[in-house]
C-alpha cells in the first residue's frame, strides 16, 4: 500500500545528479516545510521546518539538477516509501521515508507563491516507431 503525499517547501540542498546501477539519472533532495503559527501575541511566525526526502528519477531527475538550487521554492507530489538499510558499523536495521517521483507517477515543480520563473522546454527523445 502507498500513500501519496504533496507538500511545498524549499530546497535543503543544492541538488545532486546521481546514477544508478543502470546508469539511469536520479536525484535524492530534502525539501524543508515551514509551517504559519499564531504566537501568544498573534503575530504570524515560522514554526519549526519539517524535513522531506524525496527521490526522483529520469529525465526529471536531470531537470531539477538543471533548475533548481540550495533554497528555491518547490513542490513535490509522490508516492511515499519507507527505505531500509542495514547501518555499515552496527548492522542495526535504520529506515527513513522518502517520496517517490518518477515517470510513472509524481511531479516536482518551481512553486511561484513568491518567485517568478521561465520556461524552457527540453527537447524530447525521438520515438522508436
Amino acid at each position: 500500500m502507498s500513500t501519496t503525499v504533496t507538500f511545498a517547501g524549499n530546497l535543503a540542498e543544492a541538488p545532486e545528479l546521481l546514477y544508478t546501477r543502470e546508469n539511469k539519472p536520479f536525484v535524492s533532495c530534502r525539501v524543508l516545510v515551514n509551517r504559519r503559527v499564531q504566537n501568544d501575541e498573534g503575530e504570524w511566525v515560522n514554526d519549526g521546518p519539517t524535513a522531506h526526502n524525496f527521490n526522483i528519477f529520469g529525465s526529471a531527475a536531470t531537470h531539477v539538477h538543471d533548475s533548481c538550487g540550495s533554497g528555491d521554492p518547490i513542490f513535490v507530489h509522490g508516492l511515499e516509501r519507507t527505505e531500509s538499510w542495514p547501518d555499515k558499523e552496527t548492522g542495526e536495521k535504520r529506515t527513513k521515508d522518502v517520496v517517490v517521483v518518477d515517470s510513472r507517477f509524481g511531479e516536482v515543480g518551481v512553486s511561484l507563491k513568491y518567485v517568478s520563473a521561465r520556461i524552457d522546454r527540453a527537447a524530447r527523445p525521438a520515438q522508436a516507431s
